[in-house]
């Protein structure tokens, strides 16, 4: 259950088994739960900043750097095609350290390329800065693995697309804003040049700084830190209890630590399972991790690509004859929308759930997947008018975003043990989805072609949820006499 207006001191209700919790409150901002499901998706939010934070610069870029589009295209590529690395290798690293340690590393060592790239003043050089920026977007895998950790399977499907939307979000948000402050540094006197140089420092700092806050203010899971997740519900030390102390006869003070009991001294540390390239084979030696990837590509993946090329393809445009700013400002709604798109694609898949079982999350997957590449397929013959332009770009971000949700609504079903493994490889599919559908836009760089091949490509691949088998369940099962 979710709630909205309910009271921020009630505590939530918690699965006696591993502790989970069993609702959100999104007032609220208690650790460990809600502390965590809010740093999740801010942290996620911010990373998208830096991230994404050239490409709303980029009509003044290729100005000042003399770009070209192939360059450009060639850029946005490999911004993309970084973050498949990069989530490859955090999801063991997420199973091995915790979400909370891995955020705050990636966000930290990401504000570093994201700071430098305003110092850029060739063509190369910014494509290579923009490859080390590409860390940001593996923040995503411990995002997602967060909100697992803390919520039941119940609720964990709204959790994770809520977290994943308002993360996404962050590239309409940068969008808007980067482009509008850009444009303001320009009027206030500085040199195209310098604006948008200067304007990087803002996504810089704030990587920097809720990188901090998330190692500082947060827990890994609900029995606190990584360390602790081993430990039975009676031996649980509740994060927001870990700073106690005991006070006996009024003098004399014991910390917390001074206190253990005897059973948790016997208790051993939770085992870590070796995490190397047998693993990455074994996970995916389940078929619904590959067919999860390829969907999870057609989802993320059209979104990644699509939010790195359409402030230009607005701008370049002659029918609609849009300035930078109001290009950008279009193209902002595409981000913008995940601000409720991807949570309804968890929300009516755990909706479903609730309803007929895991079939019906399945179903959910197939309608969404169909409903988003036909709405690519039709998005070019939508540009002779503006508005409605708008308005099938509204409904195709809305299913594309929406299959967000509804995927990592599966994903908590998939091999528990390997959790972070799965979820970095399924995320790293996003990437790789991006990178290719990159590729496509370069290869038709002033044309809508890319949409109507985007368009058919998810629609054939939408068809892959029958493929899927999710707790022994199929969406068609034929029953053998």
């Amino acid at each position: 259950m979710i709630k909205l207006f309910d009271k921020p001191s009630k505590e939530l209700s918690v699965n006696s088994d591993d502790q989970k919790a069993n609702e959100i409150n999104l007032i609220q901002g208690k650790r460990p739960y809600m502390r965590a499901f809010h740093f999740s998706w801010l942290s996620f939010h911010i990373a998208f900043t830096g991230w994404f934070a050239i490409a709303p610069l980029l009509p003044y870029i290729m100005e000042d750097l003399k770009l070209t589009s192939e360059q450009t295209e060639d850029g946005n590529i490999v911004n993309v095609a970084a973050a498949v690395f990069f989530r490859f290798l955090v999801g063991p690293l997420c199973d091995r350290f915790g979400p909370r340690r891995v955020m705050a590393l990636l966000l930290i060592l990401g504000s570093i390329p994201v700071g430098l790239s305003a110092l850029v003043h060739s063509p190369t050089g910014l494509i290579v800065v923009r490859f080390f920026i590409g860390i940001l977007g593996a923040t995503f895998v411990p995002c997602q693995f967060w909100t697992t950790q803390m919520f039941s399977k119940n609720i964990v499907g709204s959790a994770n697309a809520l977290v994943g939307g308002w993360g996404n979000m962050g590239a309409g948000i940068t969008t808007i804003v980067l482009a509008l402050i850009a444009a303001g540094f320009n009027s206030a006197g500085l040199s195209p040049s310098l604006s948008w140089r200067v304007s990087l420092a803002i996504p810089a700092f704030l990587c920097f700084t809720i990188g901090l806050c998330d190692y500082f203010f947060t827990d890994d899971c609900p029995q606190g830190d990584w360390s602790k997740r081993g430990l039975p519900p009676t031996e649980i030390h509740m994060a927001r209890d870990e700073k106690k102390i005991v006070v006996n006869d009024g003098n004399k003070v014991v910390s917390d630590t001074a206190s253990i009991t005897d059973s948790e001294k016997n208790i051993p540390a939770p085992t870590t399972q070796k995490r190397d390239l047998k693993t990455f084979l074994l996970a995916l030696k389940d078929p619904n991790v590959p067919l999860l990837m390829i969907m999870y590509a057609c989802s993320f993946g059209v979104e990644l690509a699509v939010d790195g090329a359409l402030t230009l393809f607005f701008y370049k445009q002659k029918n609609f004859n849009l300035s930078k700013k109001n290009a950008g400002l279009i193209a902002s709604l595409f981000g913008l929308m995940n601000l409720f798109s991807r949570a309804t694609g968890g929300f009516i898949s755990d909706f479903a759930n609730e309803k007929i079982g895991i079939r019906g999350r399945l179903l959910t997957q197939l309608i969404i997947y169909l409903l988003e590449g036909l709405f690519l397929f039709v998005f070019p013959y939508a540009l002779n008018s503006l508005s409605e332009a708008i308005i099938i770009l509204i409904l195709f971000s809305y299913f594309t975003q929406a299959g967000c949700g509804s995927t990592f609504a599966i994903v908590p079903y998939i091999n528990p043990e390997l959790m972070g493994v799965v979820s970095g490889l399924v995320g790293g599919g996003g990437s790789i989805g991006g990178a290719v559908f990159a590729a496509v836009f370069k290869k038709y760089p002033d044309s809508s072609m890319p949409f109507t091949i985007l368009g058919i490509i998810v629609m054939i691949v939408s068809f892959a949820t029958f493929l899927l088998k999710v707790e022994e369940r199929r969406l068609i099962e034929f029953k053998r006499k």
